[in-house]
C-alpha cells in the first residue's frame, strides 16, 4: 500500500513540474515566425510572446498543404487554433488552403482585403464561393492604416499589426486612386505597366514587436511599392523582408528595398517558381542586407544566383517540406532565423 501511495505522490509530482515547465516555457516565449513550404505558394505563420497566432495565407487547395500549416502550427509552435487568418490577396496559391486548414485547426477570425466589385477573370469564383462558405461571410476588410489588435504579454515589449496597403492603396489615398503615382524623387525606377491581377490588390502589414520590425507585403507589385517608398517613406526601416510575391521581378521594387533597408530576406518561393535571378541580385545589391534565405532552391538558376545551400529549406523539387523559422528574443534585441533540416541558425541585432 505505501509503495502505491509513493507512486501516486511520484507521479504527482512529476505531473505538476511538467506543467511548471510548460508555464515556465509560455512566460519565456519571444515572438515566433515560421515560413512554411507550400511549394510556392504562401504560408507565414506568426507567434506572438502571448501565445497568439497569426496565420497570413494557407497555400494551394491540397491536403499537402493543410497538413503542413497545421504540423508546424500543432507540433513546432505548440498552438492549437489560428486566431487570425489573414488572406492577403485572392489568388489560388494564398487563398486555396483556407477551407481545408479550417476543417484541421479552429480559426478565431478571418482578414481580408474584400473581394473586388464585378467579376475579376482571375478571382476564382469557386475559390471565392470556398471562402465565403468557410468564412460564413464574416471577415474583417482591411483597409491602409488599420490594425490587427494583439495582445501585449506582460512583461514584453509592445506588439503591433498595422496595414501598410490593401486594394491597391497605401497610407494617406482616397479610395479610387490610381496604382501609379509619378514621383520625381526616384527617377531611377520608373513605373510599369499597371498590373491588372488580384496582385497590386494585396494585403502589405508591418509587425513591430518592440524595437524588432517584420514586413510582408503579399503578391504587392512594382507601382504600389514604389507608392510606399515615394515620395515618403511608408514603410520604414525594417530587420525582416519577407520577399515580395515569392521573389518575382515585377514587385520587390529596388525603390522599396532601399527605403525598407532589411537586414534579412526570406524568399517563400518554390523549387520554379519565384526566387528569380534579377530579384535575388537586388537583394544582394541593397546594402543593409546581409543575409537571403529561401524556402527552395530555384533549380533554374545557377548556384550563384541562389542563397548558399545551408540558407536554402529544400535542395530538391521532390522535398520533405522543411521550413524556416526566426525567433525575436522575448526583450526583442536580438532574433535567431533557423533553416529546419540544415541545423543552420544565424543570429542578428536588433536596429
Amino acid at each position: 500500500m505505501r509503495s502505491a501511495r509513493k507512486a501516486i505522490v511520484v507521479a504527482a509530482v512529476a505531473a505538476l513540474a511538467a506543467i511548471a515547465g510548460i508555464a515556465g516555457a509560455a512566460d519565456h516565449r519571444g515572438l515566433d515566425i515560421y515560413w512554411i513550404d507550400v511549394e510556392g505558394g504562401a504560408a507565414t505563420l506568426i507567434v506572438t510572446p502571448a501565445g497568439e497566432s497569426v496565420l497570413v495565407d494557407a497555400g494551394w487547395p491540397l491536403p499537402r498543404d493543410a497538413d503542413r500549416i497545421a504540423t508546424v502550427a500543432t507540433q513546432e509552435a505548440g498552438i492549437r487554433r489560428i486566431d487570425h487568418l489573414v488572406t492577403t490577396h485572392w489568388h489560388i496559391d494564398h487563398v486555396g488552403g483556407v477551407p481545408g486548414l479550417a476543417a484541421r485547426l479552429p480559426v478565431g477570425h478571418f482578414h481580408d482585403h474584400g473581394f473586388p466589385s464585378g467579376t475579376a477573370p482571375d478571382v476564382d469564383p469557386t475559390l471565392k464561393a470556398a471562402y465565403l462558405q468557410t468564412t460564413h461571410g464574416r471577415s474583417t476588410v482591411l483597409h491602409p492604416g488599420d490594425e490587427i489588435a494583439l495582445t501585449r504579454a506582460p512583461g514584453t515589449p509592445e506588439i503591433s499589426l498595422r496595414v501598410l496597403a490593401a486594394d491597391g492603396l497605401v497610407a494617406g489615398e482616397a479610395v479610387g486612386a490610381p496604382q501609379t503615382r509619378p514621383c520625381a524623387a526616384q527617377p531611377a525606377h520608373p513605373p510599369i505597366n499597371d498590373d491588372t491581377s488580384d496582385n497590386f490588390r494585396s494585403l502589405g502589414f508591418r509587425l513591430s514587436y518592440g524595437a524588432f520590425d517584420f514586413l510582408d507585403l503579399g503578391d504587392l507589385t512594382w507601382n504600389v511599392e514604389h507608392k510606399l517608398a515615394c515620395p515618403k517613406n511608408l514603410v520604414g526601416v525594417v530587420d525582416v523582408y519577407q520577399v515580395t510575391h515569392h521573389g518575382a521581378d515585377n514587385s520587390n521594387n529596388p525603390a522599396l528595398l532601399a527605403a525598407a533597408a532589411p537586414t534579412v530576406a526570406v524568399i517563400d518561393n518554390g523549387a520554379r517558381k519565384g526566387g528569380t535571378a534579377a530579384v535575388y541580385r537586388w537583394l544582394r545589391n541593397t546594402p543593409s542586407v546581409k543575409d537571403v534565405f529561401q524556402l527552395h532552391r530555384n533549380v533554374q538558376t545557377p548556384a550563384a544566383d541562389n542563397a548558399p545551400p545551408e540558407q536554402v529549406a529544400n535542395d530538391d523539387e521532390a522535398c520533405r517540406g522543411e521550413w524556416i523559422r526566426l525567433g525575436v528574443d522575448r526583450d526583442a534585441k536580438r532574433y535567431t532565423v533557423e533553416v529546419h533540416g540544415k541545423g543552420t541558425k544565424r543570429t542578428y541585432a536588433v536596429k
